[in-house]
C-alpha cells in the first residue's frame, strides 16, 4: 500500500507526568482506613493523554514539554516512545519530574499534584524550536498549562494557518486559558469552567455563550458534562446539539482520562472536516472505548490482586526503565 503524501500531525504543549492511581473502596476519613483495591503507575497529563489517543487513531503526535532527570523522567520518556509520541522537544531538566497521586473513590476522585517549578523553565518558548516542531503540523493542542510557551505556540500557529485546539479544564490549569481563548479554532471546555466563564446556568447555555464570546472565531465549541454528555455548536448551528454518552459507566470504573479521549476523537473528526454533530459523536465514541478498556483493565487488576493478612492488595507497576526506584516501591519487570 502506498503511504499518503501527508500524514495528519498534531503538536501538543503541556505536562507529561507520572500518575500513581489508587482505587479505594471508600474515601479516607478520620479514623477510617479504606481498603485499596488496585494500585498502578502510568504516564499521564491531559495534553499527553490527548496525544496518545490521537496516535491510536493514526494521527502523528509531537510533545513539547519537560521532565526531570530522575527515575520518573526515564520512565516517562520510555512511555512516550512506547506510545509513539515524538519527544524531540521534551527537555530533561535537573530535579524531579511532575507526578500526581490520583485517589479514585468512584464516582469522585482527588488529585494530589507535585509540579516542580523547574519544568516550566525548561520548556523552550523561543520561536526557533517552536517553528521547527510546527513544520508540516496540522494542529496544535494546548490547555493553559505553561501559558507563556503556549501563547507563543498559538501565535505561531495562527500565523501559519495551523488549527489551534484548546482544552479549557478544571483547576489551576484554567488560569492560563483566558489569554489563549482568542486563538482557539476548536474549543472543548468542561461544563464547570464554561458556566463560570459565561455566567450561564446550564452547559447548553454556556456553550452558546462561549460561541457568542468568540464571535465566530472558533469553528467548533463543545462543552462536556461527563455522564450528562456534551453540547456542541459550530457554523450553521444556532442552538447547541446535545450528544449523549455512548453507554452507562459502572460506578467502580475510574473515569480519569475519558475527557481527554473525547477531545482526541473530537479533534480528529474536526481535522477531517466533520461538522459539530459528527465531531461530538466521534468524541463520545472514543470516550466510550476508553472507558470500556478501563473497565476491562479494572476486572483484570481485581483478578490479579490478593490479600495477605492485613496488607492491601498490591497492583502491578509496569516500569521497565527504573533502575533505582525509591525505597518501598515495588516495580515488577
Amino acid at each position: 500500500m502506498t503511504e499518503p503524501a501527508h500524514r495528519t500531525r498534531v503538536v501538543g504543549l503541556g505536562l507529561v507526568m507520572a500518575d500513581v492511581r489508587v482505587l479505594c473502596t471508600a474515601p479516607p476519613l478520620p479514623e477510617n482506613d479504606p481498603r485499596v483495591r488496585t494500585l498502578d503507575l502510568r504516564m499521564g497529563g491531559a495534553t499527553t493523554n490527548v496525544l496518545a489517543a490521537l496516535r491510536g487513531l493514526g494521527i502523528g503526535a509531537d510533545l513539547v514539554s519537560a521532565v526531570g532527570d530522575d527515575w520518573l523522567g526515564r520512565f516517562l520518556l520510555d512511555r512516550l516512545d512506547e506510545a509513539g509520541i515524538a519527544r524531540r522537544e521534551v527537555a530533561v531538566v535537573p530535579g524531579a519530574s511532575a507526578s500526581c497521586l490520583v485517589l479514585e473513590t468512584p464516582p469522585t476522585r482527588t488529585l494530589l499534584w507535585n509540579l516542580p517549578g523547574t519544568l516550566e523553565a525548561g520548556i523552550r518558548a523561543e520561536p526557533a524550536p517552536l517553528r521547527r516542531v510546527l513544520a508540516d503540523a496540522d494542529a496544535v493542542h494546548v490547555n493553559g498549562r505553561f501559558p507563556r510557551a503556549s501563547l507563543e505556540l498559538c501565535a505561531l500557529a495562527r500565523e501559519r494557518g495551523v488549527t489551534v485546539s484548546l482544552n479549557a479544564g478544571r483547576g489551576d490549569v484554567s488560569d492560563g486559558v483566558g489569554t489563549l481563548l482568542p486563538y482557539a479554532d476548536v474549543l472543548v471546555a468542561a461544563d464547570s469552567w464554561a458556566m463560570e466563564r459565561t455566567g450561564a446556568a446550564t452547559a447548553r447555555e454556556a456553550c452558546a455563550g462561549l460561541s457568542r464570546e468568540l464571535q465566530g472565531r472558533a469553528r467548533l465549541v463543545s462543552v462536556t458534562g461527563g455522564e450528562r454528555g456534551s453540547w456542541t455548536t459550530g457554523p450553521g448551528r444556532a442552538v447547541p446539539v446535545h450528544t449523549a454518552p455512548p453507554h452507562a459507566v459502572a460506578r467502580e470504573v475510574p473515569t480519569a482520562g475519558a475527557g481527554d479521549a473525547y477531545h482526541a476523537g473530537f479533534l480528529a473528526a474536526a481535522l477531517a472536516g466533520s461538522g459539530p454533530e459528527e465531531c461530538a459523536r466521534t468524541g463520545a465514541e472514543e470516550a466510550g472505548r476508553y472507558l470500556s478498556a478501563a473497565s476491562a483493565a479494572q476486572r483484570q487488576a481485581h483478578a490479579q490482586t490478593r490479600e495477605d493478612g492485613n496488607t492491601f492488595p498490591l497492583g502491578v507497576f509496569r516500569d521497565k526503565s527504573a533502575a533505582h526506584p525509591p525505597q518501598g516501591l515495588r516495580v515488577l519487570k
